[in-house]
């Protein structure tokens, strides 16, 4: 085989050195982007949001500082036209509509599935989940409508027998659906620091401490008239008092002593719960 002349060798050389020169640049391009990729997932997670209660209780572990997190309430009041509405077993407030054969609240489309979020005669909003399909994010207020068999909208409602849209005739007029969101002040004989809210009400996400109001009213009057909801006056004991769970069983919040089991009046057709 004839030798390679120096000109050939020459552009054998150069044709390595750009080869070598390629493959460099293409191993630096591909360690940009792993690092790249590492910096995003750090970023990411450095700013997302952070989780929120309500959270599922863990009961392996007393000491998890989300337990503290994991039973909270909001008052929730809703108005027709000139009337707070209830169940006919207090002024404006109302029991569960379904218990689960072991006497728990129970989802209204399934009897055998507890109710994370639930009431008890009282208009207060029980965030207590059993599982993360009812925690954190995903504690709305349109959660608890469709624990409870009912319907939220921004149009309108279905609560208690109650069947109400935008243009429905309210007074002397059409009706529209106003709501509006407050934090709770302490002092339930006082008013409360209303904010109007816009939008969709059942995707609200509740937080404890909530006074919130969905109204149905006239041409010409305002959410801030109509005053705090009947319920308000149940959330301070709501606060402190043990809670159906589950199984059943009364569970208390952590660090408190429940009181005195005493039976809620049960709604029309409904089975009474345990303590409240």
């Amino acid at each position: 085989m004839p030798k390679a002349t120096p000109k050939k060798r020459k552009r054998a050389v150069v044709r390595s050195a750009k080869r070598t020169k390629s493959n460099n640049l293409w191993y630096g391009i591909i360690a940009i982007v792993v690092i790249a990729g590492v910096m995003l997932i750090v970023m990411t997670n450095l700013t997302a949001k952070p989780a929120v209660g309500p959270f599922v209780a863990n009961q392996a572990n007393p000491t998890d500082p989300h337990n503290k997190d994991s039973h909270w309430h909001a008052a929730l009041g809703v108005y027709d036209c000139d009337k707070w509405l209830g169940d006919g077993s207090g002024d404006g407030v109302w029991n569960w509509p379904a218990q689960t054969p072991t006497g728990s609240p129970a989802r209204s489309g399934n009897t055998n599935v507890y109710a994370g979020m639930h009431s008890h005669d009282d208009g207060i909003i029980h965030m207590e989940p059993g599982t993360n399909e009812e925690a954190g994010r995903h504690a709305t207020i349109g959660k608890y409508f469709d624990f409870g068999g009912w319907d939220l909208s921004s149009n309108g409602y279905n609560f208690l027998n109650t069947k109400v849209k935008n243009g429905d005739k309210c007074g002397t007029g059409a009706g529209t659906l106003q709501w509006a969101v407050a934090k709770f002040n302490n002092d339930p004989k006082k008013p409360q620091a209303y904010k109007v809210q816009k939008g969709n009400p059942a995707d609200y996400k509740l937080h404890n401490d909530d006074v919130v109001i969905i109204a149905f009213l006239p041409p010409g009057k305002s959410i801030d008239k109509i005053g705090n909801p009947p319920s308000l006056k149940n959330l301070p004991d709501a606060t402190s008092r043990g809670e159906t769970g589950m199984n059943g069983q009364t569970q208390t919040p952590t660090a408190t002593t429940p009181p005195a089991s005493t039976p809620s009046k049960p709604a029309t057709g409904a089975t009474p719960t345990s303590a409240p």
